[in-house]
C-alpha cells in the first residue's frame, strides 16, 4: 500500500471514529433531556348508581360490593344472585356492625365462632361477599335452586326465606352488572 493512501486512510477512519463518537454522545445527552414517557391512566373502578328506588345509598353501596367481588371472582350472574338474595334476606343489605343474633355480623350475618373471619373482616361487604362466593362455589351444581345453595352456604333457621328475594335480587344484580 501507498504510504500517502494509508495516511488518508487513517485519517478517514480517525474522522468516522470521531463522528461516531459524537453523534453517540450526541444521542445519549438526548436520552438524558427526554421526559419519562407518561404513565398509562389507572383504569376506571365503576362506581355504583347513585339511586336504586327502594335503596338506600349505604344499601346500594353494599349491593355494589356483593356484585363487584362476584365480577372479580368470575362468579355467574346466577351466583351472584343467589348472593344478593341472601344478603336481603339476612340483613336488608344493612351492614350490621353489632351482633344482631348471637354473634352474626354484616350484611351475609355471618359468625366469627363459625369460621366465617374476624368481627371486623366480615363488617366488611366486599370481605363477606367474598367469603360468601367461595363457600358457594363448592355448592355450585345447586345453583338452580336459590334457596338450596343459599341454605347450603348459610346453614339457615328459616332456608326457605331466601325465595322471596329472587327478583329484586335480579334485578339488582343485572343492572349493577351494566357497570362494568
Amino acid at each position: 500500500m501507498h504510504p500517502q493512501t494509508a495516511s488518508a486512510e487513517t485519517q478517514m477512519t480517525a474522522t468516522s471514529l470521531e463522528t461516531a463518537r459524537l453523534n453517540a454522545d450526541a444521542r445519549a445527552n438526548r436520552s438524558l433531556t427526554r421526559p419519562a414517557p407518561p404513565k398509562p391512566p389507572a383504569p376506571k373502578k365503576p362506581a355504583p348508581p347513585l339511586r336504586i328506588r327502594g335503596l338506600t345509598s349505604a344499601q346500594v353501596a353494599n349491593a355494589w360490593a356483593v356484585v363487584f367481588e362476584g365480577h372479580k371472582m368470575g362468579i355467574s350472574l346466577r351466583g351472584q344472585t343467589i348472593a344478593m338474595a341472601t344478603a336481603l334476606q339476612e340483613s336488608n343489605l344493612r351492614n350490621y356492625r353489632h351482633a344482631v343474633d348471637h354473634d352474626s355480623l354484616g350484611i351475609f350475618q355471618q359468625r366469627p365462632s363459625t369460621g366465617w373471619g374476624t368481627p371486623r373482616q366480615i363488617t366488611n361487604p366486599r370481605y363477606a361477599a367474598a367469603a360468601f362466593y367461595r363457600v358457594l362455589l363448592h355448592y355450585k351444581r345447586s345453583w338452580g335452586c336459590l334457596t338450596c345453595a343459599a341454605q347450603m352456604v348459610q346453614r339457615s333457621a328459616f332456608p326457605s326465606a331466601y325465595a322471596k328475594h329472587e327478583h329484586f335480587a335480579k334485578y339488582l344484580v343485572t343492572i349493577l352488572n351494566r357497570r362494568f
